[in-house]
């Protein structure tokens, strides 16, 4: 009996060393998500111009892609960055520059701030430079002044545990865009 009772016990170690740890992907703050794949429709306004675009971003902690498809002027487009390194790949030409900010003017004629971006997405003030917030009552970023933009965020959707940005409007000087995030898909690092 006490050998049956050892080569079960034994059996229960085997299989629970077996059995993989399930990645949960739910988050208790937007700021722990660091990577994620989302999908939306960005559109701009200048004095001049505007455009909108589908797309589709994924995002790791040090590195970029925003893939741009929609009569932004090019039909199609590619945005990726590591740090210290970025690149737009259009139909006709591709570019390259020290920041994907830089390179969004291309797109847009515009300097969109794109490292602030991967933080506004998530309802969230960018750390790079001060900023003026204000939430509601779910401590939930509804107006942020940053960089010179005043950004309002009107709606959100439950994603993995957290309210994410669903909308975000976005206004300095004549220049207009906004991010309408149709699908999140977050991941843990």
């Amino acid at each position: 009996m006490k050998a049956l009772i050892t080569l079960a016990a034994l059996s229960l170690i085997l299989v629970g060393c077996q059995t993989r740890p399930t990645a949960t992907d739910t988050f208790t703050h937007p700021s722990q998500i660091e990577r994620w794949q989302m999908d939306g429709k960005l559109g701009y306004r200048t004095e001049n111009d505007g455009g909108s675009a589908t797309f589709e971003w994924r995002q790791q902690p040090t590195r970029g892609d925003i893939r741009f498809s929609g009569p932004l002027g090019f039909g199609s487009a590619e945005l990726r960055w590591d740090p210290g390194r970025a690149e737009l790949i259009t139909a006709k030409e591709q570019y390259q520059a020290r920041s994907p900010g830089e390179l969004a003017w291309h797109l847009t004629g515009f300097w969109m701030p794109i490292s602030a971006l991967q933080y506004w997405a998530r309802g969230l003030p960018w750390p790079g430079a001060p900023g003026e917030a204000r939430y509601d009552e779910n401590e939930q970023l509804i107006q942020l002044e940053q960089l010179g933009w005043q950004l309002e965020f009107d709606r959100y959707q439950p994603v993995a545990g957290v309210s994410l940005p669903h909308r975000v409007k976005a206004q300095q000087d004549g220049n207009r865009f906004t991010l309408l995030i149709k699908q999140w898909a977050p991941g843990k690092p």
